[in-house]
Order: C-alpha cells, then structure tokens, then sequence
C-alpha cells in the first residue's frame, strides 16, 4: 500500500455543459463535475474512491499510464495526484494522543468557558494549514 498516487485522466466536456472525467487505467471509469472550478476535486475524490476500494477489497492496483490515452477533441488530458494518508482519514478519522502545554491563565480562561481543547487545536491546525474545515 503506497501513500502517493498519479493516474491520467481525460477531461471533456459533456452535453449538459459540465465536465466529464475518465480514468483509462479503471477501465474508463467516468465521473463528472458540473463547475469547471470542481473538475480536480471531483477527480481527486473519485481516483480515492477506485484506490480505497481495491485497497480494502485487496486488488491490486493498474499501472499508471497503462490504459489507453487518446485524447480527441477539446478534451484535455491531466494528470491526477491523491496523498492516501490524508484521504484515509477523511473516509474513517483516525486520532492521535497528542500532549501540549499552554500558559496557565489560558488554561484557566479556556475551562471556565468550556473550551474543548482537540476540537481547538483541530480547527486551529487545519486553518493554519489552509485545508479547508
């Protein structure tokens, strides 16, 4: 099991005027956006789908780049890159014990107002890190 994926896609567009994407390497597997600016989420949360799924199912994985790629038209082919470690967790949430020290008069203000301290120190990193809450 690897933690970093790239996998063609083909982008078109579709007859409802949103995005069709189609993966070659999952036996043209298709799923489709309905704003251009979605495009590489959708494909991203797809693609981690397909992986997850042959992951718990024990299957093993197509070569990458090993479907065929034509691309026809005003179609565009991307490529698509998913970190598994972090897409892992949005499926099943994982957490870790994690120890901290704050100055006390914090401490003191955070428990008279019911501060609950993870969920902080969650939206706190995740703002820090630009990943959307």
């Amino acid at each position: 099991m690897k933690d970093n994926y790239t996998y063609p896609a083909i982008i078109c567009e579709n007859e409802l005027g949103g995005k069709d994407i189609v993966f070659p390497d999952f036996n043209n597997a298709t799923t489709c956006a309905s704003k251009d600016s979605d495009v590489i989420e959708t494909a991203q949360d797809f693609l981690v789908l397909m992986i997850a799924d042959a992951e718990d199912n024990e299957r093993e994985l197509p070569i990458p780049g090993a479907g065929k790629c034509e691309v026809e038209g005003k179609s565009t082919l991307v490529y698509i890159n998913v970190w598994m470690p972090y897409h892992r967790t949005k499926i099943k949430e994982i957490y870790v014990k994690k120890t901290l020290t704050i100055p006390v008069w914090l401490d003191v203000l955070a428990r008279e107002n019911s501060i609950n301290f993870s969920a902080t120190l969650v939206k706190g990193l995740k703002e820090t890190l630009g990943l959307r809450t």
